[in-house]
């Protein structure tokens, strides 16, 4: 059966008793859906938001005759584990790389592909995630070509034309799969808040301890925000139950539940090497791998002749976060390249690197600097200044161009620091955070800056966000600021959404409602808003 590891050592439960439900919903409404039945499902959701947890509920559920009978086998791959491919390989081959089992069953398995879900879990990981527009497609299942061929020729429907395939990736990524080729889109945007409550009580097992160390987190509406997404929260229990509770200093920011964590897991390695003994043999076995268990995981991976032990980290996020943690204490990297990365002079238009940037300014500020420095002995970072000078700069000339900064704003928050609103002073204050499906902690991170901002807003852009009636209620006094264009495009509103709109309206003298479901009760609303309104000029 399939078991999901908690952080303290040799600890394992059930993956039926761990997994807690994700909230999805059908994807951005402009994508159109075909009126076939579905083969192809793209998958989508941020960092750590259930993504792969979603792949291995399939999976369980499949092995358990639970759901999805309707296929003969579901077989998955994941992207990371074709990074590794550098040769030309058939798909047949690709199948029985990870799956040698199958080697008996692979001729029907591909005769009958109607009867087959494969899943590609990780699309943003693929390192050849551009190159997926490929000329030449492979229709047979024992042609070799480059796995990117392969690939995509699976992903269009040219290879096993009648197998389903569900594609699993980060928003920033999905721009590079052939749209043509998807029949159904569904964003996951984690977990509600009985979803939170729910795998505390999971987690936890006992209901007074979980019920306890919920309302650590309840209390504190940050950290109840980071917990919708789901790898956060499992990061915020392994938190609270190796320390009994926050450190002296409860966590702010992304960063700090993640600095916090590393202090977790160290405290845990400590212990674990304390621990009694039985023989030499023993000891010397436990120094080699006594780091590698603490950060870790281990996997038993079946290939042909032979079955090796592959190591990840817990969660991808957390790789990203050891990479920031390098990047900000390496003396070999030059001021240059932590300034561009800043995004002073760098675009990174595909967002790749998203969470590190994040990470990486968390990590740059005064209060996790100290509490590295308390735990870890490891010395203050000279070169913050200039990394956040840098960030300055770059949030200034996005503001006065209009391009989008949600990432930027994100690093901004990271910083926990009211006084550097007042280092922005850009001519006009345009924002923009379109076309992305924000999440309450995105929500959070651009209130938090509009609410430090004085100058009113030249534009804000919300086009094809989700944005909720009750985030839209929250930025009611920023929307008041909001004198020129207030975007709403492609979002699907709900009847308090279009009264809160239309609250401001007295302030506009530009909106745009396009796309929006606006109804004839909406109408009404917006009717009687427009008979008071002396400065709306334009309004479409």
């Amino acid at each position: 059966c399939m078991h999901c590891y908690n952080t303290r050592h040799g600890e394992k439960i059930r993956f039926s008793e761990h997994y807690v439900n994700l909230l999805i919903v059908k994807g951005h409404h402009s994508l159109e859906v075909k009126k076939h039945e579905f083969l192809k499902v793209l998958v989508t959701g941020v960092a750590g938001i259930g993504k792969t947890v979603l792949v291995q509920k399939i999976l369980s559920d499949f092995g358990s005759n639970q759901a999805h009978q309707t296929f003969d086998f579901v077989i998955q791959l994941t992207f990371r584990d074709l990074n590794l491919i550098d040769r030309p390989i058939s798909l047949r081959e690709l199948l029985l790389r990870k799956n040698g089992h199958l080697a008996r069953e692979i001729d029907a398995i591909l005769s009958r592909d109607d009867k087959l879900l494969i899943v590609l879990d990780g699309f943003d990981e693929f390192r050849h995630y551009k190159e997926c527009e490929v000329e030449e497609f492979v229709t047979e299942p024992d042609q070799e070509a480059e796995v990117v061929q392969v690939i995509s020729s699976l992903m269009q429907g040219e290879l096993l034309p009648e197998a389903s395939v569900l594609i699993t990736s980060r928003p920033t990524a999905i721009s590079h799969i052939p749209i043509n080729c998807i029949d159904s889109f569904v964003i996951i945007t984690g977990f509600s808040l009985a979803e939170i409550r729910d795998f505390f009580i999971r987690y936890f097992v006992e209901p007074a301890l979980a019920e306890r160390m919920f309302r650590c987190v309840e209390t504190n509406s940050l950290m109840l925000t980071l917990c919708y997404i789901p790898a956060f929260c499992y990061i915020m229990c392994s938190i609270l139950s190796s320390s009994d509770g926050f450190s002296s200093q409860t966590p702010r920011t992304m960063t700090d539940v993640y600095s916090q964590y590393l202090v977790a897991l160290l405290r845990s390695h400590t212990q674990s090497r304390l621990e009694p003994l039985k023989t030499g043999a023993e000891i010397e076995t436990q120094e080699k791998f006594s780091v590698v268990s603490t950060f870790l995981d281990k996997t038993s991976v079946q290939e042909q002749g032979c079955t090796e032990d592959v190591y990840s980290f817990t969660h991808f996020t957390v790789q990203e976060f050891f990479a920031a943690l390098y990047y900000a204490l390496g003396d070999q990297i030059s001021l240059d390249i932590l300034e561009s990365k800043a995004g002073s002079s760098h675009e990174l238009s595909t967002g790749y690197l998203d969470l590190f940037q994040r990470f990486l300014s968390g990590l740059l500020a005064e209060r996790n600097q100290s509490l590295l420095s308390r735990h870890l002995q490891l010395g203050r970072n000279s070169r913050a200044e200039g990394y956040l000078s840098g960030l300055l700069k770059n949030i200034w000339s996005r503001c006065e161009k209009g391009v989008h900064i949600l990432n930027q704003l994100h690093c901004f928050f990271e910083q926990q620091d009211s006084s550097l609103a007042q280092q922005v002073h850009p001519k006009v204050l345009r924002i923009n955070v379109s076309n992305d499906a924000l999440s309450p902690m995105d929500f959070t991170v651009m209130k938090y800056f509009l609410n430090l901002m004085d100058s009113n807003i030249t534009e804000l852009d919300l086009t094809g966000t989700n944005i909720s009636s009750e985030f839209l209620r929250d930025l009611l006094p920023s929307l008041r600021k909001c004198h020129n264009l207030c975007s709403v495009f492609h979002n699907i509103f709900n009847i308090l959404n279009y009264m809160y709109m239309f609250m401001v309206l007295l302030t506009f003298t530009q909106t745009s409602l396009g796309w929006t479901n606006i109804g004839d009760e909406e109408l009404l609303i917006l009717l009687e808003a427009l008979k008071t309104n002396q400065t709306l000029r334009e309004i479409w």
